[in-house]
């Protein structure tokens, strides 16, 4: 937020911003959300927003570039990119998970195969999977 304040002191064109809510708790990533979209209307200022959290990504540009090792894989308008939570799966591998509503009918339709079939099998995801130590935590 320092960084963001002193950048808008010296009444530059254009703000580059290399992603400003990482590490932000959810209030404050609001709050620079909140910011940025109030920059961009205004209109005194251009914004080049670099950013993984794809939520403020989309809430504060009009048009999004999705970059793949590096390189530019895909620009179009940022409304599109929200809406469409097909194509984020597709080129970010983001939106639906096992445990969305459109995974509940495919779950009843397989249960009585899975119960001739024997055990349930289950997925665990990790956020940040590494090696257990006697001091970790059981999953």
């Amino acid at each position: 937020m320092l960084a963001i304040s002193r950048a808008l002191l010296q009444n530059r064109r254009l703000l580059v911003m290399d992603e400003p809510t990482e590490g932000l708790v959810p209030v404050i990533v609001e709050q620079v959300e909140a910011l940025l979209a109030r920059l961009a209307e205004e209109g005194d200022l251009e914004v080049l927003l670099i950013e993984q959290n794809i939520g403020v990504a989309c809430a504060i540009a009009d048009r999004v570039a999705v970059m793949v090792n590096g390189r530019i894989n895909r620009i179009g308008p940022a409304r599109k990119l929200a809406a469409d939570v097909e194509l984020q799966q597709r080129l970010l591998g983001v939106g639906r998970h096992g445990h969305e509503e459109d995974a509940a009918p495919a779950a009843a339709d397989a249960a009585p195969a899975q119960a001739e079939a024997g055990p349930k099998l289950a997925k665990i995801f990790l956020s940040n999977p590494v090696r257990p130590t006697r001091w970790s935590q059981p999953v």
